[in-house]
């Protein structure tokens, strides 16, 4: 599967995106937020997701175990730049 998230269309806090983005890390076939522009079925067993946060655009692609510990860690753990705690912010 593949997903494109915009964390720039959201103005919810940095804990709240990496909750909202670990329920769909969990259930994937069920749960679909606004920041979402893009959902597809590409037939892979890893899931690719493109992040947009601020002025930042990382791709991640996780495997059926680092899905779950980014549901559970945090999606902010596995990017290579510090994500600011509300959108617009920049990170300090």
């Amino acid at each position: 599967m593949r997903v494109k998230i915009n964390r720039n269309v959201c103005d919810a806090q940095l804990a709240f995106c990496e909750q909202c983005l670990g329920k769909f890390l969990r259930e994937p076939m069920g749960y679909e937020r606004h920041c979402f522009e893009e959902l597809e079925d590409d037939g892979q067993e890893a899931l690719t997701i493109e992040l947009i946060s601020n002025d930042h655009t990382t791709t991640l692609v996780l495997n059926p175990e680092e899905r779950q510990r980014a549901a559970i860690e945090g999606w902010s753990f596995f990017v290579d730049f510090i994500p600011p705690m509300y959108r617009g912010e920049d990170a300090a």
